[in-house]
């Protein structure tokens, strides 16, 4: 899971990072309000941990943003103080799917973490590939992409990059999450290259603006979606 770690306790945030890092989760850390609120413009997430006490708006205000203004239905764990209760009901009452006290017992995160995995993403293992969608079945080894039995070669990062999109179906990805998960990095000289390899994925897997099932768009100012094709019934496209 690509995962947002609001927390201003530097020791605390490395600590958590670590953990989930080592559980084979990506992990962005904000050390404020400020900054977790400017990332959602420009970033998705499978899961935020938002810590209560922090600089600017706090854990609770942007938990009530992402609900209330943003209609955010991703999952969030709250980090509260030990065995405050009246944090954790007004956390819960606000929009969070679960809480973790601190100090923080690492087995327990974890187990935490993984639960609200098989709650809200789907159940493939993303380290497995297949048939994401009817017709395309994703081979790694090979970096092959079989579409309705006719096979299809591509690059490493074409098959990686095409791979993150089948797997989030009709949900916006940033540019900076792509780069980040395809390149390892994100950097402004990235851009025209993801463009490059955007246009030779959507020509190759017949995504493009005119496919029938499936269509690679933009969104604008942020990334792109992979968006399935709904043809009425009877009618055509």
């Amino acid at each position: 899971m690509h995962i947002a770690l609001l927390e201003d306790e530097q020791t605390l945030a490395i600590d958590v990072q670590n953990l989930l890092s080592n559980a084979g989760h990506s992990v962005v850390h904000f050390p404020d309000g400020h900054q977790i609120m400017r990332a959602l413009l420009k970033d998705t997430f499978d899961l935020f941990v938002l810590d209560w006490n922090v600089p600017g708006p706090d854990g609770l205000e942007v938990l009530k943003h992402m609900r209330n203004n943003m209609k955010l239905d991703t999952p969030i764990i709250f980090l509260t103080s030990n065995n405050a209760e009246e944090q954790i009901v007004t956390a819960l009452d606000a929009g969070a799917d679960d809480y973790c006290t601190k100090p923080i017992r690492p087995f327990e995160f974890l187990a935490r973490v993984a639960a609200l995995q098989r709650r809200f993403l789907p159940k493939e293992n993303p380290d497995v590939d297949g048939e994401f969608v009817e017709g395309y079945v994703f081979e790694r080894s090979q970096r092959t992409v079989t579409i309705f039995g006719n096979c299809v070669n591509l690059t490493e990062k074409e098959y990686e990059l095409a791979r993150l999109m089948f797997q989030n179906i009709d949900r916006p990805i940033s540019r900076h999450r792509i780069m980040q998960e395809v390149w390892g990095r994100e950097e402004d000289a990235l851009s025209r290259t993801l463009d490059v390899h955007i246009s030779w994925v959507r020509r190759k897997l017949d995504i493009g603006a005119g496919a029938q099932y499936l269509r690679l768009v933009v969104v604008h100012g942020f990334g792109y979606r992979l968006i399935k094709i709904t043809v009425p019934e009877g009618g055509t496209l």
